[in-house]
């Protein structure tokens, strides 16, 4: 009989898997070395995101989009000459690249509405339903924002109108 990973001997009796690691304020998500890491503990700040989500969520989900976003700007890159996205011509935002701080913001954000996307799993009851219903919007908001970051680093229009 075959064992189950989240199971001791493949006789469904739950063994404990610890929840640890890195404190927030450690873990950061790697990158590739062209774009930024991303630190959980700045992610968390920057969206204000509570304790609800284990950090390996965290750092998984921010990995997640990482991964994303840099697929997403897969073509923008391949037109970039510089040495690094901190190195992409741009305004300075805060004191810092523009194209960074873009590039953190999408990044954020998306990873932000993912998390939110998964509320729906903690709670099935009915008021788990109707607050998940009301984030549901938020995430779309939290969507809206990467895309427009993403859209304002590229250069792309944010909507492109046609009138027939």
């Amino acid at each position: 009989m075959s064992s189950h990973p989240y199971f001791d001997g493949g006789t469904m009796t739950p063994t404990l898997i610890p929840s640890g690691g890195l404190p927030a304020t450690e873990a950061v998500v790697a990158n590739d070395g062209w774009y930024p890491d991303i630190p959980v503990s700045s992610f968390k700040l920057v969206t204000g995101l509570d304790d609800t989500f284990r950090l390996e969520q965290v750092v998984e989900t921010v990995t997640a989009a990482v991964a994303e976003t840099n697929r997403t700007l897969l073509s923008w890159r391949q037109t970039q000459t510089a040495s690094s996205l901190a190195e992409v011509p741009g305004p300075l935002l805060n004191g810092r690249p523009g194209p960074l701080a873009l590039y953190r913001t999408a990044v954020h954000a998306l990873a932000r509405a993912k998390l939110l996307q998964v509320v729906r799993d903690f709670d099935s009851t009915k008021s788990g339903h109707a607050r998940a219903d009301a984030l549901e919007s938020t995430a779309d908001d939290w969507l809206a924002r990467a895309h427009e970051a993403l859209s304002v680093l590229t250069g792309r229009p944010r909507a492109t109108i046609e009138l027939v």
